[in-house]
């Protein structure tokens, strides 16, 4: 591989994405609430509800509100509040006595991510300081570290099983088989040609099972993760009927249920053309030619190797279908990128899991000549499939990072980021091991069989760089399936209002920007009484700084105003240019004390 096509495939990536930069919105951000946070209100309301700028989803406990003492009182009736997608909202129990309470919810982004914030307000007037705050309710109903990391390790093993499937099927069709069809004019039907091709067939065989059968298991177990997190609950918990409905009547729900239905398919689809003694992967068989000769076994027909390949298209799309790419502008860029990089990084898995783990069950079937004779055949032809992989990998790669991402700070100051560039570097190792294969190990192979001799150190050389390969791609599997369940930074960046919530000192605050865009913006700040839940009107002076580190701004004195009780307008800030500004509050309660925070902001 040529350093120079990289370079050069990278560049031309990098420009098409430029050539169209429109907005992007993934993540569901909460726009209004009702009743109002922080708000007295003289009775008691029908349903708490909460509005997004974007349909959500939910499963039971979605939405939960308590009093004082933690304990729930909603009718757990949760739905889309007077039928708009984009609300929701629970009812109250009956006669609810006057106080404080606290409302919270976890909902579904149209991204598949869960989002989660919560309320505070006052029926009739404040009541005894609630025992727990939105953060600690939030966290009691949490689903668990375990449940965390066993949707990570899911999500891994969901990439794993599609790139077996589809990169073991490019592998037969692009290298093995025109690789044996070579050996077969000459193998004149020797036991030893036909027992290595059944060998590789069988091994093969094994590979897809294990796709197939784990294809299935993790996408249960997909489904079932995504409603334990989006309820709070355990795994096992998941299982109740209204969650497990909740959950199969999400996006992610429906496409990771139907994935599964796919892989039965599949399965069944394998083990049909076993059973019409139609082998799904050919092999050679001796036949009488008017003398001894071979030739390949009857494959399987048009028919079933065309839902074979329908169905195995699915399996590329799911990545896309339940995640950003289905969702986040541009569409029409995204949604193909994902999948040609899904396709690109099974083809290199996939096959370097053949090369590791079918190939050499069908070399020990030969004599030594013929082992480097057969390597050969199948490394030369998997090579240059690998190099136009690395390809669109890099390509492809570019240009959603470039949509994911969209600016220097979110690259290096985000987990996103951080983990993008953890993968970038692990695919230049690829890239270094693809070079060596290329320039020196198949250069040297070449002259092996030349000189008609065993495989010996080169083939051991060979095998070291497959596993070393094959480990780098079980990484960056885990690092793409950790991507998958991190908002990318551009969700923060575009489509305002920017909304928060924090702490500072003894107060909460609220705030919020509109419409969070380069010009003038108006700010509210909402100081709550973490203890009381009551608006906090203890400040006697509040000082608001914008600066923008960047671009070497400020800080520059923002004015605020007073607008009620513990609320704080500030009308007319002036934010420009673009980018991520630190908003600094400072709230001075008496002479010698006072807190501040500061809140990073994302301008677009």
């Amino acid at each position: 591989m040529r350093a120079p096509r990289v370079l050069l495939a990278l560049t031309l990536a990098l420009l098409a994405s430029l050539a169209y930069v429109p907005t992007a919105l993934a993540h569901a951000q909460l726009l209004d609430t009702s009743p109002q946070s922080g708000s007295t209100v003289a009775a008691q309301p029908a349903r708490v509800i909460f509005k997004f700028n974007q349909a959500v989803g939910g499963t039971l406990g979605a939405v939960r509100v308590y009093d004082a003492q933690g304990n729930e009182v909603d009718d757990l009736d949760v739905t889309h509040s007077e039928g708009h997608t984009h609300w929701m909202g629970v009812g109250l129990k009956g006669h609810l006595p006057d106080g404080t309470y606290t409302a919270t919810y976890r909902v579904i982004s149209t991204d598949t991510h869960i989002v989660y914030g919560g309320l505070v307000f006052n029926i009739g007037h404040a009541g005894a300081p609630p025992k727990f705050t939105v953060a600690g309710l939030l966290g009691r109903n949490e689903s668990g570290e375990v449940t965390k990391l066993a949707f990570g390790i899911v999500r891994s093993l969901d990439y794993l099983s599609i790139a077996l499937l589809l990169g073991s099927l490019t592998f037969l069709l692009v290298a093995w088989l025109p690789g044996l069809s070579l050996e077969e004019e000459n193998s004149y039907a020797q036991t030893r040609w036909l027992d290595a091709s059944q060998a590789f067939a069988q091994k093969l065989m094994g590979i897809l099972a294990f796709a197939i059968v784990l294809g299935v298991v993790v996408s249960v177990l997909g489904v079932l993760l995504q409603g334990a997190s989006a309820a709070g609950v355990s795994l096992w918990a998941s299982l109740k009927g209204p969650i497990l409905e909740n959950t199969l009547e999400s996006r992610f729900g429906r496409v990771w249920g139907l994935r599964a239905i796919d892989w039965l398919f599949l399965g069944g689809l394998l083990l049909l053309a076993e059973a019409l003694r139609r082998e799904a992967v050919p092999t050679l068989r001796s036949v009488a030619l008017g003398a001894d000769g071979s030739a390949l076994t009857p494959r399987p027909p048009r028919l079933m190797i065309v839902l074979l390949g329908l169905g195995a298209a699915y399996l590329a799309c799911t990545p896309a279908l339940a995640g950003h790419a289905s969702t986040q502008s541009p569409i029409a860029v995204f949604f193909p990128t994902d999948v040609v990089h899904v396709l690109a990084a099974s083809v290199w898995v996939g096959g370097i899991a053949c090369l590791l783990f079918a190939l050499p069950a069908a070399t020990r079937c030969l004599q030594a000549t013929e082992r480097s004779r057969l390597l050969l055949a199948v490394l030369v032809r998997f090579s240059p499939l690998a190099l136009g992989a690395v390809v669109a990998i890099a390509v492809t790669g570019v240009v959603q990072a470039y949509i994911d991402v969209r600016s220097v700070h979110g690259l290096l100051h985000t987990t996103y980021g951080a983990l993008v560039i953890a993968k970038t570097v692990l695919l230049l190792c690829l890239i270094g091991f693809g070079w060596v294969n290329r320039t020196r190990l198949i250069p040297a192979l070449r002259r092996i069989v030349d000189a008609k001799q065993p495989p010996g150190e080169v083939g051991a050389s060979t095998r070291r760089s497959l596993r070393g390969e094959f480990t780098v791609m079980l990484c960056i599997l885990g690092v793409t399936a950790a991507l998958v369940s991190y908002a990318p930074p551009i969700d923060a960046t575009v489509g305002g209002p920017f909304s928060i919530n924090t702490t500072l000192g003894p107060s909460e605050l609220e705030m919020t920007v509109d419409p969070a865009r380069v010009g003038l913006n108006t700010i509210h700040l909402y100081l709550i009484d973490a203890k009381s839940g009551a608006q906090f009107t203890a400040t006697k002076e509040l000082t608001v700084t914008a600066a923008l580190p960047a671009k070497g701004i400020g800080p520059l004195r923002l004015q605020a105003n007073l607008a009620g009780p513990g609320h704080y307008t500030l009308n007319s800030a002036e934010l420009s240019p673009g980018g991520t500004w630190d908003i600094q509050i400072t709230d001075r309660v008496s002479e010698f004390e006072e807190s501040s925070r500061t809140v990073k902001v994302p301008i677009a």
